[in-house]
């Protein structure tokens, strides 16, 4: 079992149906655990003290200019595929793997 911290966050999809975002988590930290006991409760300090913690900057896409038209004007029909937008959280979880980047391939709309 793994103790893995991920920073979350959300990206955009693509503009099928009104647009839809995924969900993403870049890995932080990964560590072997052999208490599991004691690693449920770190877990949940972590994500305790995570919540509590600044949220940070506000990611907008790919940078101040996802999201603009040619004349730098607002227009979400400029959005770009894969850019994180809003503020992510940190997050502690229990796995049966090492953490990983996920998800590994961007999903695609069906």
């Amino acid at each position: 079992m793994y103790l893995n911290i991920y920073q979350c966050s959300q990206a955009y999809g693509g503009p099928e149906e009104g647009g839809w975002w995924y969900s993403c988590g870049e890995l932080i930290d990964s560590k072997r655990i052999s208490n599991l006991t004691r690693a449920r409760q770190t877990v949940k300090e972590l994500n305790k003290k995570f919540k509590n913690d600044d949220k940070g900057e506000y990611q907008m896409g790919f940078g101040g200019f996802d999201g603009c038209d040619d004349s730098g004007e607002g227009d979400d029909d400029y959005l770009m595929l894969g850019g994180h937008w809003g503020f992510s959280d940190v997050r502690a979880c229990i796995e049966e793997h090492p953490g990983k980047n996920y998800p590994s391939e961007r999903p695609h709309y069906e």
